[in-house]
C-alpha cells in the first residue's frame, strides 16, 4: 500500500492545509461545517482523513516517515493562513521550554499564552536554528534548566510575545512530492548520505593508511597526557568563543567530539586543545 495515498480524496498536503485553516476549530462542530464547506469538503470526508492519516502517522512499520513528511507542510499551510510563519524570540523559546518542563505541555503554553499550532512553528524553527548554529546555542540546556529554576523560585509563568515572518523563505510552499519521496527514502541509504557519516568513514579510511602509525601515535599521546578519546577539550568555533567538549574519537588531524548540547561532530585537531 501507498502511505500517502489520498484518503476519501484528501491528501497529505490537502490535510495539512485543511488543519490550519481549522486551526482552533477543530473541536466547535458548527465552526468546523462551516470552514471545510468554504473549502468544498465534507464533515464525513474529512473525518474519515484524520483518522486514516492519524492512523499512518503512528504505524509503527512506516516508522514516523509520513510524520516526517506531514510536518513541514503543515508548518507551511498555518503561515500562509495566517499571514505569515510564527516566531517567538530566543528568551521566550526558553521560557515555554522550561514550563513545559514544570507544567506539561498543554498548561504551558495556556500559561505563556500561545497556541498550540503557533508553538508548533515557533518551536520547530528554534530547532532549526539550533541544529545549524550547534556552537551559538551550546549552551541552550543550561539556559533551560536557570530558567526552570527561577520559575520554580518565585518568578513564575510570564506571557510571550508571538510575531508574523513574512519573508519567502517562511512562507514558501514544500515540494510535497520531494517531502514524500525524502520520506520513504531507505534509512540505511539516508544515513550513508549524512554528512556526519560520510566524515566518518573518511576519518576511519585515513586510519586505515597507516594504522601502525596513528597506534603509536595515540600510546604516546596516553603517556605524555595529550588528546586521546575521553579527554575533555575545549574547541575554538568560528564566532571567536572555546567551547567545553569531549573526545569520543581520534583520528589523523581531527576528533570526534561530543558538546554539552549533545550534539556531535568532526573538528580539525589544530582547533581542539587541552582542557
Amino acid at each position: 500500500m501507498d502511505p500517502f495515498a489520498p484518503i476519501n480524496g484528501i491528501s497529505l498536503e490537502r490535510y495539512a492545509d485543511l488543519g490550519a485553516a481549522l486551526d482552533g476549530h477543530d473541536k466547535d462542530a458548527a465552526k468546523k461545517a462551516e470552514i471545510l464547506g468554504a473549502e468544498g469538503v465534507a464533515v464525513a470526508d474529512y473525518d474519515a482523513a484524520v483518522t486514516g492519516w492519524t492512523a499512518r502517522m503512528q504505524d509503527m512499520s512506516l516508522m514516523g516517515r509520513v510524520a516526517t513528511a506531514f510536518m513541514p507542510m503543515y508548518q507551511a499551510a498555518l503561515a500562509r493562513r495566517k499571514g505569515g510563519a510564527a516566531r517567538v524570540s530566543y528568551e521566550d523559546y526558553v521560557h515555554v521550554s522550561a514550563l513545559i518542563k514544570i507544567y506539561g505541555f498543554e498548561a504551558a503554553i495556556q500559561a505563556a499564552g500561545v497556541s498550540m499550532s503557533d508553538w508548533t512553528e515557533a518551536g520547530g524553527y528554534w530547532t532549526g536554528q539550533m541544529s545549524a548554529n550547534m556552537m551559538q546555542y551550546a549552551g541552550h540546556h543550561n539556559f533551560v534548566s536557570q530558567e526552570e529554576g527561577k520559575i520554580r523560585g518565585g518568578a513564575g509563568p510570564r506571557p510571550v510575545s508571538v510575531t508574523r515572518d513574512t519573508s519567502a523563505a517562511a512562507t514558501a510552499q514544500p515540494n510535497a512530492q520531494a517531502l514524500q519521496q525524502q520520506a520513504m527514502m531507505d534509512p540505511v541509504q539516508a544515513a550513508m548520505m549524512n554528512p556526519a557519516y560520510q566524515q566518518s568513514q573518511a576519518a576511519a579510511a585515513s586510519i586505515m593508511q597507516n594504522p601502525l602509525g596513528f597506534g603509536f601515535g595515540q600510546a604516546a599521546a596516553v603517556l605524555t597526557g595529550g588528546i586521546v578519546a575521553g579527554s575533555k577539550v575545549k574547541v575554538a568555533w568560528s564566532d571567536g568563543n572555546q567551547y567545553p567538549a569531549s573526545v569520543m574519537q581520534a583520528a589523523p588531524d581531527q576528533y570526534l567530539v561530543h558538546f554539552d548540547n549533545g550534539s556531535q561532530q568532526w573538528i580539525p585537531s589544530n582547533a581542539v586543545s587541552k582542557a
